[in-house]
């Protein structure tokens, strides 16, 4: 335990005093690691592009042990506090069992994994990560083995078990509540902007969240362009928020009648009641 703890400690009195954030970006709130024994920081990010984030630099231990190598790596997260994406430092790269280090492919797979927001990672506590009745004690790692919950496996690292877990948790934990928070609290017409044109649906739907009654009327040829991506969840929220006097405008029914055939069935359907129901809510 103290050998991982003190070469922690001797890398964060190392990084920091190399490490300098970018001028456009600000330091919002800490993300504790697995252990609680890092502090992460996390800094709000506002670039001349427009394209704002989130990042932190996390350093964690994945394991109970000190023959793990710590996971140190920088993770990008949305507006809407959705994970995006994850670099790794130089001379820093993950490691699987054995510390052999991740392929590309690992990578990859790591990737996929942090981005599934519903990933069955978040229903499981460590416990219930190996299978009970294949547990054997090793001496070589001073715990106890076994074979990968057959649940587990498609959604894991092969040989990273512990690490996918981990940084599943501390990438889609409560950080997203944080960052939602956050933006909220500093919400512009820039970040509505930006989460309406995310590809990711979770993502619009918190931007829609944050839009009046009267934001539905005023941008609609934008809600016509959101309800053309054809995600259910998306597109049963936005309809279901439409009121009928937004069709009194000719110009609007247009617009929906020019990607009628591009919208689902259900979609189809609600906004057909919306064109036959009197205004005023009659």
């Amino acid at each position: 335990m103290k050998g991982w703890l003190v070469s922690g400690i001797l890398f964060y009195c190392f990084f920091f005093n190399f490490f300098k954030e970018p001028a456009d970006c600000t330091y919002v709130f800490d993300l504790p690691s697995r252990d609680d024994t890092f502090l992460n920081q996390v800094y709000f990010c506002q670039p001349d592009s427009g394209n704002y984030y989130y990042y932190s630099v996390i350093t964690t231990s994945v394991c109970n042990d000190e023959n793990c190598k710590l996971a140190i790596l920088k993770v990008i997260w949305d507006l809407a506090g959705n994970y995006t994406k994850f670099e790794t430092l130089s001379g820093k790269p993950l490691t699987k069992n054995d510390h052999i280090p991740f392929t590309v492919t690992d990578y990859d797979k790591l990737h996929s994994t942090l981005q599934n927001a519903t990933s069955i990672l978040g229903d499981k506590t460590k416990d219930e990560l190996l299978e009970k009745d294949s547990l054997k004690y090793s001496e070589k790692i001073d715990g106890f083995t076994g074979a990968t919950s057959k649940e587990i496996k498609e959604a894991v690292v092969d040989g990273a078990l512990y690490s996918t877990y981990t940084l599943w948790h501390l990438v889609n934990g409560d950080v997203r509540k944080q960052i939602r928070k956050h933006t909220q609290s500093t919400y512009d017409a820039q970040m509505e902007a930006q989460l309406l044109s995310s590809v990711n649906p979770r993502t619009v739907l918190f931007g829609l969240k944050n839009l009046d009654e009267s934001s539905y009327l005023q941008k609609f040829p934008q809600l016509v362009q959101i309800l053309q991506r054809g995600n259910p969840l998306v597109n049963f929220y936005i309809t279901k928020r439409l009121k009928p006097e937004i069709f009194q405008n000719p110009e609007n029914r247009a617009a929906i009648q020019n990607v009628w055939e591009s919208l689902d069935k259900n979609t189809q359907s609600i906004l057909s009641k919306l064109f036959e129901k009197p205004t005023g809510g009659g």
